[in-house]
């Protein structure tokens, strides 16, 4: 139960829609406002912890943490998360200026070597006041399996493969000649989704320049036959990150 709270909490994300560039001072201040989450969980002081969480964050764990055993073990959980080290890849705010994101590089000393994932951090106002809303995980570049071939293939090298449908964030768009080539992450997997040129797309009633690295794209395709992870892309949805 334990862990499936901790998920519950990590997975409550409000991103922000139309996402612009966050300014530093709004990173460095929602940064800090990590770092104070993390000391008060460190420190066992789950009630000023949670004062940093949004209110339906709190309202979703705040009746499963009615006992002394279920809130010790809520922060033993807690606590192998806090990073030792962290770096932030993407920093992204809304223009109404209520809701943020930062995706970080999170380092963590664990037995003696330093692993590292990526925690996605969701930010909302409330009261006039930053408050942390969800935390996702995800496993670091390093344990990323990667696509090792991203050069298109006709047709004739999916007949036949295995249907694909599934959603990840887009890491690098490239808008080749003779069609586009959309790196997703889904999981600890790398995929190299196929579709057509932008001239193509515009056609077929899809503005390119939507699909955009940071945001989340939702696929449904063919595999290759000699790759699972090359997709020729049949159906594409891409919204900003939630």
């Amino acid at each position: 139960m334990r862990r499936a709270l901790l998920l519950l909490v990590m997975l409550c994300l409000a991103v922000p829609a139309q996402a612009r560039p966050m300014d530093p001072a709004t990173q460095r201040q929602l940064l800090a406002l990590f770092t104070r989450y993390n000391r008060a969980i460190e420190a066992g002081n789950l009630e000023q912890a949670m004062a940093l969480r949004t209110d339906d964050v709190r309202a979703a764990v705040t009746p499963h943490l009615q006992s002394p055993k279920d809130r010790a073990d809520f922060l033993a959980d807690a606590r192998e998360m806090v990073p030792d080290q962290m770096q932030v890849r993407h920093a992204s705010i809304n223009d109404a200026g209520d809701k943020a994101l930062l995706i970080l590089l999170a380092g963590k000393l664990v037995s003696g070597r330093q692993a590292q994932d990526e925690f996605d951090l969701a930010f909302a106002r409330q009261g006039g006041a930053w408050k942390l809303a969800g935390m996702g995980s995800a496993p670091g570049p390093a344990d990323v399996k990667r696509c090792p071939d991203q050069t298109a293939q006709p047709a004739s090298a999916y007949a036949g493969g295995q249907p694909v449908s599934l959603a990840g964030r887009i890491e690098r768009v490239l808008f080749l000649p003779d069609h586009t080539l959309v790196l997703l992450t889904a999981g600890d997997t790398e995929v190299c989704a196929f579709l057509p040129d932008r001239a193509a797309l515009r056609q077929h009633g899809m503005d390119p320049a939507i699909i955009q690295p940071w945001r989340v794209a939702a696929i449904s395709g063919v595999a290759a036959k000699s790759d699972p992870q090359k997709v020729l892309v049949n159906n594409i949805e891409v919204h900003e990150q939630n």
